[in-house]
């Protein structure tokens, strides 16, 4: 019967460690890297689409402020997780709304699914996020768990109120409206899913970069340590 000894064990070890990091972070690597690594397309097209049970209160919150549900979207992570988003308009007051499953309640997770950053697990429930629009690439966005994404005066203003509930929040997004310029926007679904694309490949790349940057890295070291006791058997005598 063969043993393996320590000089055998570590590499071993240490490349094990390294897939898992890989594992873990490439997903993270892709949306760094790749703009469209973030795949949205409409999941249900209805105005009545089913209201999940954790979604109820919120759903409530934003009819009586004036929302009304267009439908939802299906968000896929390439290699990652994957989300659904229900999206609403409030056209009288220029405003959308979108409010996605936090990482608690996601559904199509399986044991082979990527865990979410950080960021993401601390979030709330339901994870509410109201956006105003003054054009292609010019965003007011406000939600209620932390951002990491950098205000651009007039381009991008961007604010997390963590915990806030839906009419707090709205409230504190409207004050800011007018920092943003005229509003603007085609208050259907259409609409929304063309504005929350546009904003994950424009001014959202930035705010997406810094939340994942981390996973890059990990990724990176990861690689380096599977590629290197890989390499070191090829060079050794």
């Amino acid at each position: 019967m063969t043993t393996l000894d320590a000089a055998q064990v570590v590499p071993l070890v240490t490349m094990g460690l390294g897939a898992g990091l890989v594992w873990a972070n490439l997903w993270r690597a892709l949306v760094v890297l790749w703009p469209r690594a973030i795949h949205l397309e409409i999941d249900d097209g209805t105005s009545d689409v089913p209201v999940a049970g954790w979604l109820e209160p919120t759903h409530d919150a934003l009819r009586a402020l004036g929302f009304s549900p267009v439908g939802t979207f299906f968000e896929t992570r390439r290699a990652g997780p994957s989300r659904t988003t229900w999206a609403y308009v409030n056209a009288g007051q220029h405003l959308f709304a979108f409010v996605s499953d936090s990482p608690l309640v996601r559904a199509r997770r399986s044991l082979l699914t990527p865990p979410e950053p950080r960021l993401e697990r601390e979030g709330p429930a339901a994870r509410l996020t109201f956006v105003t629009t003054a054009g292609p690439g010019r965003y007011l966005v406000s939600s209620n768990f932390r951002r990491p994404g950098a205000s651009v005066p007039q381009v991008h203003l961007c604010a997390g109120l963590p915990g806030a509930n839906p009419e707090r929040l709205v409230r504190a997004h409207l004050r800011r409206v007018g920092e943003l310029g005229a509003p603007t926007g085609d208050f259907s679904l259409d609409g929304a899913f063309a504005l929350w694309t546009d904003w994950h490949l424009t001014v959202g790349r930035t705010e997406l970069q810094r939340q994942h940057g981390v996973g890059l890295l990990w990724t990176l070291g990861g690689l380096g340590m599977v590629a290197g006791p890989l390499i070191g058997r090829l060079w050794s005598p």
